[in-house]
């Protein structure tokens, strides 16, 4: 890893420590050079805002999916199993929780930020459906039945990370089971 490759990963995991502890608006520039050891200079020679900071710690935040989405086009997994990929992966990362929540609040504050949040989170979603809708053509699944229960999973899975944080007693695996239930779908109409 290069000098300037190492600076820059070095803001960006500085940035998401910042962020799921004081928020988008509560993390500024020299939050981050303190936080990551590196300068002004460095911060804008890699990002031309703070807001590109953001949007590339959503981007990594959201490369595992992605990333896990991908190997499956091969032997795509069911919504039901997307769907208990996606909690499990949550409860043994629960900073990862905290840092959707903090990148939602800062998407609510900063319309221009929002979009580009959106515009994330909205590729990740498609590559949900697609995935899904693999699925559904290799078990004889007519896509009509899948087809919207990417935006259902997304759902599901941002409200098991906000009910974690804000409704007490929450019984995780409860919804969890639940959540991996409400998207079983058969693998064949009969």
């Amino acid at each position: 890893m290069t000098v300037k490759a190492s600076s820059r990963q070095a803001i960006v995991d500085a940035a998401a420590q910042l962020i799921r502890a004081s928020g988008v608006q509560g993390t500024s520039i020299s939050d981050l050079i303190a936080a990551s050891g590196t300068s002004a200079g460095a911060i804008y020679h890699h990002f031309p805002s703070k807001n590109a900071i953001v949007v590339e710690v959503a981007r990594e935040a959201m490369a595992w999916p992605m990333a896990a989405l991908a190997e499956y086009r091969d032997r795509p997994a069911s919504p039901s199993d997307l769907l208990s990929y996606a909690m499990t992966a949550l409860t043994d990362a629960p900073e990862l929780g905290d840092l959707l929540i903090a990148l939602g609040a800062g998407a609510a504050t900063d319309d221009d930020l929002g979009q580009q949040l959106r515009d994330e989170v909205g590729r990740l979603r498609d590559s949900v459906e697609e995935t899904m809708l693999a699925w559904a053509m290799a078990n004889g699944v007519p896509h009509g039945r899948v087809q919207g229960y990417s935006q259902l999973l997304i759902g599901l899975t941002l409200g098991f990370v906000s009910q974690r944080r804000l409704v007490s007693n929450f019984d995780e695996q409860s919804y969890a089971a639940q959540a991996v239930r409400l998207m079983a779908l058969p693998q064949a109409e009969g």
